[in-house]
């Protein structure tokens, strides 16, 4: 695990570069896991649609070929969090696309917003189609209803876009923004504290948010503001760890915030959806084999039943010892 940090001050054409080195407003962080081709796309679109401030990037290299260790999306950010010099500091996946004046936009929103502590853009797909990357504080009912508006717009239900348009036109505040695209103030950053490293990936922005909320400070959502962010690029070269991770960090952040009773209501839903996908699944697999057909689809969904029902089954701690503990590796 390392990082590259690549400093690039850029104000106006007559500063020197030493100068601008002692003036980073804003620091950009990116974690490239396995995305050369997207991270250096990501780049160029910063470079090319630069802000007007001095800036630097941080690309942290997590878990590539060259480095086998993948520290999650959480603690590797943290690194950049924790070297970074600028005012403002920008968490941007690597597979997204800078836009227009997107960054002066949002440094100019949280200067002239002082209670504001992060603020997020509108995200697009690489299709043009609009992403969830905003919300409230999630509950189970909300879950399921954030669900469902995944889904109608996975098959690009216009209806459910056209409302999500108009409710959410121009800006409003909200109880978190995606970490594919968070700008967050330092000050706000020093007082909540860094990523919690007990989210490998997943949830982790939603937490962040909210303790960054808990210190005083707004968290806001500003569809006037567009980036492209193509999604899952990572996550798709190995699907499977990644859905079990979303579980994990799911049944975590609901052990911290709601308890072990939040933690018993989760489990009994996982265990009723996935006890019936083992078995579906564990028929069709050796139905598959039976009759000679392919098996990688069912076995991989066998698989993912299996390893959540293990998550379901291991037993949580009485006491929540280490939940919150979100700079023990670091420091500020």
């Amino acid at each position: 695990m390392f990082y590259i940090g690549l400093i690039f001050g850029y104000h106006d054409s007559v500063n020197s570069s030493a100068n601008q080195f002692h003036h980073i407003q804003l620091s950009i962080i990116v974690v490239n896991f396995e995305t050369p081709d997207y991270s250096l796309e990501c780049i160029r679109s910063i470079y090319a649609n630069r802000p007007s401030c001095g800036f630097e990037i941080i690309l942290i290299d997590n878990g590539s070929r060259d480095n086998g260790e993948n520290l999650g999306f959480s603690r590797a950010n943290n690194l950049g969090i924790t070297n970074a010099k600028g005012n403002f500091i920008l968490l941007l996946n690597s597979d997204t696309k800078i836009l227009d004046n997107s960054l002066d936009r949002m440094i100019e929103f949280l200067i002239a917003n002082p209670q504001m502590g992060a603020v997020g853009p509108r995200q697009l797909d690489g299709t043009g189609k609009l992403q969830l990357s905003w919300g409230n504080f999630p509950t189970l009912v909300s879950e399921a209803f954030r669900k469902l508006l995944h889904y109608r717009l996975s098959i690009n239900d216009l209806k459910i876009r056209d409302y999500l348009q108009e409710k959410y036109s121009g800006s409003t505040d909200v109880d978190w923004v995606s970490g594919s695209c968070l700008m967050a103030r330092r000050d706000a950053l020093v007082q909540a504290g860094l990523l919690d490293g007990h989210f490998f990936m997943y949830f982790e922005d939603i937490d962040l948010c909210r303790r960054i909320k808990d210190k005083g400070w707004k968290i806001h959502y500003n569809s006037d503001i567009t980036l492209i962010h193509y999604g899952g690029i990572s996550a798709r070269k190995n699907i499977l760890n990644v859905l079990v991770e979303y579980r994990h960090s799911q049944i975590y952040f609901t052990r911290k915030y709601y308890g072990l009773k939040g933690v018993l209501a989760i489990k009994l839903l996982l265990f009723a959806k996935y006890g019936v996908n083992f078995v579906r699944w564990f028929v069709a697999y050796l139905g598959d084999r039976l009759f000679g057909r392919e098996t990688e689809a069912s076995f991989t969904k066998l698989l993912l039943s299996k390893k959540t029902l293990e998550l379901v089954f291991r037993p949580e701690p009485l006491v929540a010892r280490g939940l919150g503990v979100y700079n023990s590796d670091f420091h500020w």
